[in-house]
């Protein structure tokens, strides 16, 4: 039998066919269930299961409750799945279902054991692509889901960022944005995963999306946990802001006749602003010293002064490499 609670609850026999846990009429009895899957092998007292889940209630009541939840589960499960002994119940104690969930953390056990980087990098991709959801996320308020839910969710930002940080070894900036990413939607206070992310932005050349983030995780962290960035995104952030205006940007201007743009240009440019001609069609303005935001702004002044002389033209810019 094969258990799926990253994500919605699913159950399939040895067989692959879909078992309907929904057949459980009593939402009591389902919860239950979902409590033996979480503790998952393990020997659970009957006084512990009739305290959690018939509270205050008289001792022999709550014993029979239990005692018609335990049936309804064995006539969807079959018998075998929930034994009774020494005045405990057990799910699989024969270890015959495969939990998703546990078979992730075995995973990563495994991959933690590899001699090899490569193998170690594979198996924990091959995780967070098995990662689908966080443990049974429509369940809010039972708080041994609650901790089950964390504790893996825990497992999965410790892989995302190893892997973040092989990405960073091995100078991927689009994956090492990604992964990062990905923990910012789990853990948005994650100050290492901010600094990856801050990074990776600078390196794929989004230096003005690194200083707006920074500014907003500045604000979030100061608000719900009431203390500033660490020193290192300060840094980061510090660094970026000095160095942002000391880029040149070439902004590619088709039209023609190209010499009278270039004419026409030249009462707008500053004397460090550099003219290339490409083509009989095509020419490059090479902008020194600008950030993003006043390179789209020159480039949309370009295109005005154009349309202002009747002269059809297609304007783009980009970083100088």
């Amino acid at each position: 039998m094969n258990v799926h609670i990253l994500a919605q609850l699913m159950i399939e026999d040895d067989q692959g066919n879909h078992i309907d846990a929904a057949k459980i009429r009593s939402r009591k009895a389902r919860e239950l269930l979902l409590y033996f899957i979480i503790f998952h092998r393990r020997k659970i007292p009957v006084e512990l299961l009739c305290e959690t889940f018939w509270p205050g209630v008289e001792e022999r009541y709550a014993r029979a409750s239990l005692q018609t939840a335990i049936s309804s589960i064995r006539r969807c499960l079959g018998k075998s799945v929930l034994t009774y002994s020494d005045g405990s119940y057990c799910f699989d104690k024969d270890n015959e279902i495969i939990v998703d969930a546990e078979e992730l953390e075995n995973s990563i056990m495994k991959a933690r054991s590899c001699d090899s980087k490569e193998e170690r990098v594979q198996i924990l991709k091959q995780v967070v692509e098995d990662y689908k959801d966080d443990v049974l996320p429509e369940y809010r308020y039972e708080e041994w889901i609650v901790q089950a839910r964390e504790h893996y969710k825990d497992l999965l930002i410790d892989v995302l960022l190893e892997l973040t940080e092989y990405a960073e070894q091995t100078k991927n900036a689009a994956e090492a944005h990604a992964l990062s990413k990905r923990v910012l939607e789990k853990d948005p206070l994650n100050e290492q995963a901010c600094l990856s992310y801050m990074k990776a932005l600078a390196q794929l050349g989004q230096e003005t999306e690194v200083l707006r983030f920074y500014e907003s995780f500045s604000r979030r962290i100061e608000k719900e946990l009431g203390v500033l960035p660490c020193q290192q995104l300060k840094d980061l952030h510090d660094q970026i802001l000095t160095c942002r205006k000391k880029v040149t940007w070439i902004v590619i201007i088709k039209a023609k006749p190209i010499d009278e743009v270039i004419q026409i240009l030249k009462n707008h440019l500053r004397d460090n602003d550099e003219i290339k001609i490409l083509s009989g069609e095509k020419m490059a303005l090479f902008v020194q010293d600008v950030d993003r935001n006043t390179a789209e702004t020159i480039q949309k002044r370009i295109e005005e002064c154009l349309n202002q002389h009747s002269i059809r033209a297609t304007v783009s810019s980009r970083l100088a490499r």
